[in-house]
């Protein structure tokens, strides 16, 4: 991550080091993680309540997406400012939470994209092909994989008195971002694959184009959104990998923060996006405020007559005409 300081020989190591971080990158992080967390939990809670998953199969690679940038709010976004206090021995755990949660996002986006391609290309066959039981397996065979992999790049981890602090083979850790990399720009060809396919479709009528393009709405939109706010962050990390402390400048560094940044608002405003270009979530979303609104007018109006019965009556004096 962008807050990690590397340690390169005893004399750095023996200092004392202090994170720095300032009352803004405080609220920052905590703000992201308080809004991300919400959401996203508003977006799991939607997906495990109303959403048919034999229905569409395809809403697992969503629900892990949302379970990973749900974890990476907990865990690292609320806890950031706060990391140079950490246990030595959490270390190890943080790390390979948040690498294995970066990378299975990452990794279900392509999913996500070959779920689609899959789609465009084999209509047909689509539902032969892509079935609940299928999508479990490949979800749990990723995570999987993923935890396995990061236990082992982990393992090469040596702190230096915290968490911040951290002596490690570039030659083992270059793995991962060239794994982000990867995955961002495969993501990002494969949409532009199905873009393609799906504009050049001959036998369709534009009624028919133009629905086809509004269900393929939420991965444009997911891909081109990942690729913008985290591609730029990873190939400059990566690209440190390379030119060594030759890349340690001021022009360097505000662009590695700034990205980073970046980076941190994008996993926020993921199940945003979620909601906001995939129907079923805008419909359930609406459905769950309509009856906290029917809910809260029933109440007012139940108030309002209770206390209309409690009102004692109003005397009305007895007319006598003479």
């Amino acid at each position: 991550m962008n807050s990690t300081a590397l340690v390169t020989n005893s004399t750095e190591a023996d200092k004392p080091f202090e994170d720095n971080i300032t009352f803004g990158e405080t609220l920052f992080y905590v703000s992201c993680g308080v809004i991300g967390t919400i959401f996203n939990s508003i977006v799991l809670w939607i997906a495990l309540k109303y959403i048919n998953t034999e229905d569409k199969p395809r809403q697992i690679i969503v629900i892990n997406m949302a379970v990973a940038d749900l974890l990476m709010c907990i865990v690292y976004m609320k806890t950031r400012p706060w990391l140079s206090y950490f246990n030595p021995t959490l270390c190890h755990p943080y790390y390979l939470i948040i690498w294995t949660c970066q990378m299975c996002s990452c990794l279900n986006l392509v999913w996500l994209n070959v779920d689609k391609l899959i789609y465009i290309q084999f209509p047909l066959h689509y539902w032969q092909i892509v079935n609940r039981v299928r999508l479990l397996w490949i979800s749990a065979a990723t995570w999987g994989v993923l935890i396995v992999l990061n236990i082992f790049l982990v393992s090469f981890l040596d702190f230096k008195g915290n968490c911040l602090m951290i002596d490690f083979n570039p030659y083992v850790y270059i793995f991962n971002p060239i794994f982000y990399v990867v995955m961002i720009i495969t993501s990002f060809s494969l949409s532009a694959l199905i873009y393609c396919i799906a504009h050049n479709l001959t036998h369709m009528e534009e009624r028919q184009k133009s629905k086809l393009f509004r269900r393929l709405f939420f991965l444009f939109s997911s891909t081109l959104w990942t690729f913008f706010t985290c591609l730029p962050y990873r190939l400059l990390y990566l690209f440190r990998n390379f030119c060594g402390y030759y890349c340690y400048n001021d022009a360097y560094s505000f662009a590695t923060t700034l990205f980073f940044r970046i980076l941190i608002i994008g996993i926020m405003i993921n199940p945003l996006i979620t909601i906001w270009t995939q129907r079923v979530y805008r419909i359930s979303l609406g459905l769950i405020f309509g009856r906290l609104r029917e809910n809260s007018s029933t109440e007012v109006l139940m108030v309002t007559n209770r206390r209309a019965s409690e009102r004692p009556p109003e005397h009305t004096p007895l007319r006598c005409d003479i």
